[in-house]
């Protein structure tokens, strides 16, 4: 049954809303900054609500969190709330997991900022976390990724899950959980392709679910070898060196991943090969070499205070002259 014939059969939105438990989980969070993590370029699919606070679909479950502030500065708590869908029995475990804030990231950020060039652009408070994610969604979102920007992969992100995935309903207006990979193995290329806007990425998004649909191992796939799971990504349609480093980071979890995308090309160059254009292949040794297996936290970082430099009217970037 088309999903706009059955809205008529729906509650409406506020009665939906009357059933989801609005009950708010605090948790103290140090250093973590909830804007710096989820507008880092890992996820794509939380919203900002209000001036503190965003809304994001994890699994079956509508979330939205928000930074309580306490005293001065950015330090203060999270506080959470599920606002649709299924109501977790341990909320306050399941953000703690998918925030990573059992993570000691202000003793990380400690020791990156003992390589002085690093030290020079990064700050001293541990504001970004890498998400836990759920992989599939990760992968899809990634090969949606390449060659696009941020706002066109949500637009399409959006158009997907709306097509594909269940409606979730909330005091907002309805949301809607990521695709599973049997679904999207089924859909149509027209509809993948003009519906959803995923353009000559349709092949890949099917054939990868597909792929994914029918390994009765995707699920151990987390526990492989780094080294293992890049050559397995690698032989997804649509993935290449770059998105598989950001599957492997922001899917996987696996820390010493650096993807190297124009900012952090742009960083590694200013900061430590001032006189040429180093090739990927070098970029990611010096990111192995200095950073070890907290690549991927620098990368963070170096990502976020290179393009906020850029995205101002051009100034000189560390190293660089002017333009």
């Amino acid at each position: 049954m088309d999903r706009a014939s059955t809205v008529g059969q729906r509650p409406s939105c506020e009665a939906a809303a009357r059933g989801i438990a609005m009950e708010e989980v605090v948790l103290p969070i140090g250093e973590f900054d909830l804007e710096m993590t989820l507008e880092s370029g890992q996820c794509f699919r939380w919203r900002r609500v209000g001036e503190r606070g965003y809304m994001g679909v994890i699994g079956r479950s509508v979330i939205h969190a928000r930074h309580v502030p306490m005293g001065h500065g950015r330090v203060g708590a999270l506080a959470v709330r599920v606002v649709g869908g299924t109501v977790p029995d341990r909320l306050e475990a399941l953000i703690v997991h998918y925030f990573d804030l059992a993570r000691d990231y202000p003793a990380i950020l400690r020791t990156l900022r003992c390589d002085q060039a690093f030290a020079r652009v990064a700050p001293r408070r541990a504001g970004i976390h890498i998400l836990r994610q759920d992989p599939f969604e990760v992968i899809i979102s990634f090969i949606v990724s390449a060659n696009n920007h941020i706002p066109r992969i949500r637009r399409i992100l959006d158009r997907l899950c709306a097509r594909y995935g269940e409606e979730i309903w909330t005091p907002f207006g309805p949301m809607y959980s990521f695709p599973r990979p049997e679904v999207l193995a089924e859909a149509r290329l027209s509809e993948l392709r003009h519906e959803c806007g995923l353009g000559y990425r349709d092949q890949y998004v099917r054939a990868t679910a597909r792929a994914i649909a029918e390994d009765a191992d995707f699920a151990q796939w987390a526990e492989w070898p780094t080294s293992v799971l890049r050559r397995r990504l690698l032989a997804l349609e649509g993935v290449g060196e770059k998105v598989a480093e950001c599957i492997l980071l922001f899917g996987f979890h696996r820390l010493e991943a650096f993807p190297v995308d124009v900012w952090i090309a742009r960083a590694m160059r200013a900061l430590y090969f001032p006189d040429r254009m180093p090739r990927v292949r070098e970029i990611q040794a010096c990111a192995a070499e200095r950073f070890g297996a907290y690549a991927g936290i620098a990368q963070q970082y170096l990502y976020a205070a290179f393009r906020s430099s850029g995205s101002r009217k051009r100034q000189p970037l560390p190293g660089e002259g002017a333009e």
